[in-house]
């Protein structure tokens, strides 16, 4: 029993030995998470589709933001087709996919799924073919 107790005993010692010489990460080290790309409604400009699941938006006319769709809910549909925009919830901000309804006007309306919103770099921006410039 005597032997058993310092068995255990040794093994928690040690174990704590590791604990402390563990050092957490610095702040620099640990990833900070990327700053979600949020806009108001009212921000928004011009927009050209580039693909059925694909749209760039002109944000405060020096911003470009990508839309990217699930499936290809902007098939067939052309620069000049209407965009519905409605936010969801009380706010006009758009911080995520889920705080903003898109979808195709028209005479037969039809929602899109959006996958996700990216702001894109100033030299991203400027590398697009200039007929997908928003």
């Amino acid at each position: 029993m005597i032997i058993r107790a310092a068995a255990i005993s040794a093994v928690l010692l040690a174990a704590s030995s590791l604990a402390a010489q563990a050092t957490p990460p610095s702040k620099a080290e640990s990833p900070r998470p990327a700053n979600p790309p949020c806009f108001r409604l009212s921000d928004l400009g011009g927009h050209r589709i580039a693909s059925p699941d694909t749209l760039y938006y002109s944000v405060r006319r020096k911003e470009v933001y990508k839309f990217t769709f699930s499936g290809s809910c902007l098939a067939g549909v052309t620069n000049s087709d209407p965009l519905i925009l409605e936010p969801l919830g009380a706010s006009s901000q758009v911080c995520k996919p889920l705080d903003l309804n898109l979808g195709v006007g028209g005479p037969i309306p039809r929602r899109c799924i959006i996958k996700s919103i990216e702001r894109l770099t100033p030299e991203q921006a400027a590398a697009l073919p200039k007929k997908l410039k928003p």
